[in-house]
């Protein structure tokens, strides 16, 4: 089969400067993409397609951090410091790049690649015409999804059509010089991409790392739970769930007992491809962004019941880069964190929604449903299906915490559970001797627009920064 041309994307495509300087397109010997089989490889690149974001991960009040230990971390120390105490910027540098901003922005624009060519790509198969098509707008609407939760405000429906979301490219032009648009129009793409996805992919892909349609309605879901469209969110969250809903019983793992813990429990699925559990599978590209000097508040440790598996395989003594000074080292289970649509999130979003519609009885089945393939032998105890709505959503918010807590996801539900009075919190760091108070209202729970980016293209305005330096 004839090799595809290699797509080199440098920050003058993820900046939208228009500088061709800065891409190279040009074959090299290799073929430009012709046929349906070409532009269906281009869907299939894992390695582009399966990372995940990883900046938000320090921005969560679930983790504590402490000055005498920071500089254990192997990478990125003053970035990570940055992050966690909520500065106005993680990447001081015009120089540094935004790993998260590049790596988003290449698939979207590999998908519009595909999208602008597809309809007229050589070849007779038309159901893998459509599917590649399908790929392509459901990637792209994923890759939206995460740019418009970092670099933009919370979607609310009283100000999204004026406030300013992250630039939109559609086509595939490398000369485009593009400004910000809305976060209503970002989150209409997004819809409107995942929504004709849905009626030509299949039920179940290849590859996990490939959008299917429950992987998609599972995205809707998290989309709609996201704009506070509850309704919404319930009826995709039942489609996906409907059509894929397994989950792992952590009773049939355990750490080997003459191996490390580090080394994760024995058969359990580490690569994204494995995991069972994962609708539509992501992870981020850095391993490791708990297990050194990073360690859980004790908030979020008493939400843990007795005989929970997921504090069990989440907390050892030590991980392979040797004990932290201030208590437990944090591992993810597969030696991976999870960022893309998985079941047992999408039975905490049904859930949530069942809870705030006032199905509480349904609400708390899905609960019951996900702990008891959680805990210890023996230790489950279901909870009470005769509660209120609002303890039943209790709850709900609760498991969340659990189960999500190592998928970095924190921030997002901090952004909309801010909008809510009842929800809204304070987040206070000591470092250094310092206090630092995050206010529900901080204008850096928006991460900034990378100085690289705005060096490179100045029509792209930066986001308002609280004044912590």
């Amino acid at each position: 089969m004839k090799k595809i041309i290699i797509l080199t994307l440098t920050l003058a495509t993820l900046t939208f400067l228009g500088c061709e300087d800065y891409m190279d397109i040009s074959p090299k010997g290799k073929v430009i993409p012709e046929t349906i089989d070409h532009y269906q490889e281009l869907m299939s690149n894992r390695n582009k397609f399966q990372i995940g974001p990883t900046n938000m991960f320090q921005l969560s009040d679930e983790i504590v951090m402490y000055d005498d230990e920071i500089n254990r971390l192997f990478t990125k120390i003053i970035e990570t410091e940055n992050t966690y105490l909520f500065r106005d910027h993680i990447y001081l540098s015009t120089d540094d790049p935004d790993s998260d901003w590049e790596s988003l922005y290449g698939q979207i624009y590999v998908c519009n690649v595909v999208l602008d060519n597809i309809d007229h790509a050589e070849g007779n198969n038309e159901e893998l015409r459509k599917q590649v098509k399908g790929e392509a707008l459901a990637q792209r609407a994923h890759a939206f999804f995460w740019l418009i939760n970092l670099y933009a405000k919370q979607y609310d429906n009283t100000t999204s059509a004026t406030d300013l979301g992250v630039p939109m490219p559609v086509e595939a032009d490398v000369n485009a010089t593009l400004e910000r648009t809305t976060v209503q129009a970002v989150y209409s793409l997004i819809e409107n991409d995942l929504l004709e996805a849905e009626k030509v992919l299949p039920l179940t892909p290849e590859f996990n790392y490939r959008p299917s349609k429950p992987g998609v309605q599972g995205l809707l879901a998290k989309m709609y739970l996201n704009m506070g469209k509850f309704d919404k969110a319930l009826e995709y969250a039942n489609k996906s769930l409907s059509e894929y809903s397994f989950l792992y019983d952590y009773k049939a793992f355990d750490f080997h007992p003459f191996m490390p813990k580090f080394m994760g429990p024995f058969t359990w699925p580490n690569v994204v491809i494995d995991d069972k559990e994962a609708v539509w599978g992501r992870s981020p590209s850095f391993p490791f962004p708990y297990t050194v000097a990073v360690y859980i508040t004790d908030e979020l440790k008493a939400l843990y019941d007795e005989g929970d598996r997921r504090y069990y395989f989440s907390f050892i003594e030590a991980s392979m880069f040797g004990p932290n000074l201030h208590g437990p080292s944090i591992i993810a289970p597969g030696l991976r964190h999870r960022s893309g649509i998985h079941t047992a999130e999408l039975y905490l979003i049904r859930a949530e929604c069942n809870a705030r519609l006032g199905n509480a009885a349904a609400a708390i089945n899905d609960l019951n449903t996900l702990r008891e393939k959680r805990f210890n032998e023996g230790a489950f105890v279901a909870y009470p299906t005769d509660l209120s709505s609002d303890e039943a959503l209790n709850l709900a918010l609760k498991e969340r915490r659990v189960e999500l807590f190592l998928d970095g996801q924190r921030l997002f539900d901090l952004k909309r559970f801010n909008k809510e009075p009842r929800f809204a919190k304070t987040i206070t760091r000591t470092f250094k001797g310092e206090t630092y108070t995050i206010e529900p209202d901080d204008e850096n729970y928006v991460l900034a627009i990378p100085k690289k980016v705005i060096a490179l293209n100045p029509k792209i305005e930066q986001n308002p920064r609280a004044g912590r330096n």
